[in-house]
Formats: structure tokens, C-alpha cells, sequence
């Protein structure tokens, strides 16, 4: 049983700090320096057999995102598990850029930032896990 934390991040960023364990769940965290990577992340066994994931997309160029709209959303598409998308202030939602129809189970947008919204991603999953 995981929690699979997948972000869009420069190499040279931090990982955020997240706690080893939710709710009896395994917290993992995959670092990907392109949106490809962050598909490539989504179609991995590992993320097709979590039990939540939080997608954070960071901030990408037009570019990236008019070489990998379709193919991400797609790979949404097709994730069987809920996921959190946390969200700049400023950037518009995956929902929008990707005209998805499996939408996330939330949405967390952080005015300080998007690492700052990790505890709240991780406290929705954890109250939703508790309620079975």
C-alpha cells in the first residue's frame, strides 16, 4: 500500500519532507526533470499500483507542455488510483491545460508556493484513507 508523490522539480531542487508513512501507507517521492519524465512516472507499475498519488507539475515551458499535453493527459486518463494535483498560485490547473475527464480527487493551491502545499496533499489522502 503507497503513497506515491510525483514531482517536476530541477535536479538541483530539494526533495520536500515528507514522512516515511500515512496511515499504515508507504510515502514515496519520484523527482522528474521533465514533463516526460512526469509521464513516464505515471505509466510505471509503481504509480499503476498506488493507492493515491499527488502530482505536483512544478512549472514547465510552453514548450514542454505543447510536446506533452496529449500524452499526459492520457496517462491520467488511464491512472486507476485518486490523485491530489497541487498547483501554483498562478499556473492554471491540469484540468484546464489538459482537458481531462478523470479529474483529480483535489486541488491544493498554496499561496507561498507549491512545496508548501505538500502537508495539506498528504493530510486530504490521509483523512480519506481513514475513512476507508
Amino acid at each position: 500500500m503507497t503513497i506515491l508523490v510525483i514531482r517536476h522539480a530541477a535536479a538541483s531542487q530539494p526533495l520536500p519532507v515528507l514522512p516515511a508513512q500515512l496511515a499504515g501507507h508507504r510515502v514515496l517521492c519520484t523527482s522528474c526533470t521533465t514533463l516526460a519524465g512526469v509521464r513516464e512516472c505515471l505509466c510505471e507499475p509503481q504509480a499503476l499500483r498506488a493507492d493515491w498519488v499527488v502530482l505536483d507539475v512544478g512549472t514547465a515551458d510552453d514548450a514542454q507542455w505543447d510536446g506533452e499535453s496529449a500524452a499526459l493527459g492520457t496517462a491520467l486518463e488511464r491512472l486507476p488510483a485518486p490523485y491530489i494535483e497541487l498547483q501554483g498560485a498562478r499556473d492554471p490547473g491540469l484540468e484546464i491545460r489538459l482537458k481531462l475527464q478523470h479529474a483529480p480527487a483535489a486541488v491544493v493551491v498554496d499561496q507561498r508556493g507549491q512545496e508548501a502545499g505538500y502537508p495539506l496533499s498528504l493530510a486530504i489522502v490521509g483523512h480519506r484513507l481513514a475513512q476507508g
